[in-house]
C-alpha cells in the first residue's frame, strides 16, 4: 500500500473512531423527519393561498348573482 494511500486509510479509521455507533441512522432518521415536515408545511401553505383565491373567486361570483338578482327585482 502507498503512504498516500496508508495515510487516507488511517485518515479515515480515526475519524470512523470519533462517531458514536448509529450516527449515520439518527442522521438520516432526522433528515426525513426534517424533510416530511418542511413537505407538509409547504403544503399547507399551498393550500392556504388556494384557498384564498377561491374563496375570493366564489364570493365575486356570488357577488354578481347577488347584483343581477337585485337589477331583476328593481325591473319588476
Amino acid at each position: 500500500m502507498k503512504t498516500e494511500e496508508l495515510a487516507w486509510k488511517r485518515l479515515h479509521e480515526h475519524a470512523a473512531a470519533q462517531l458514536s455507533p448509529g450516527f449515520a441512522d439518527r442522521v438520516l432518521r432526522k433528515a426525513r423527519a426534517a424533510t416530511a415536515a418542511l413537505c407538509l408545511v409547504a403544503v399547507a401553505l399551498y393550500n392556504a393561498g388556494s384557498s384564498s383565491d377561491e374563496a375570493a373567486q366564489s364570493l365575486a361570483g356570488w357577488s354578481e348573482i347577488a347584483a343581477q338578482a337585485g337589477d331583476l327585482e328593481s325591473g319588476q
